[in-house]
C-alpha cells in the first residue's frame, strides 16, 4: 500500500480512514490485518479492489485427499 499512498503521509490516510496512524502504519507494515469493517474505505482511498489490496485474505488453501 505505500507505493498507492503516494506522497500523501500516513497521518492523511489514517485519518481519511477514521484510525490512529499506529494502526494504519501496522497494517501498511503487515504487522496486522484490514479489519472488514474498513474493506471499502480501503477500497475508496486508494482506487483498488480489496482484493489487491489484501490479496492474503482472499487466498484459498489447496487441500489434497
Amino acid at each position: 500500500m505505500r507505493e498507492l499512498r503516494g506522497n500523501r503521509s500516513q497521518s492523511k490516510i489514517a485519518k481519511i480512514l477514521g484510525m490512529s496512524q499506529q494502526q494504519y502504519c501496522n497494517i501498511e507494515n503487515g504487522k496486522r490485518g484490514i479489519n472488514p469493517k474498513y474493506f471499502k474505505m480501503f477500497e475508496t482511498v486508494f482506487n483498488e479492489k480489496i482484493e489487491k489490496l489484501a490479496p492474503d485474505i482472499f487466498l484459498i488453501k489447496k487441500t489434497s485427499k
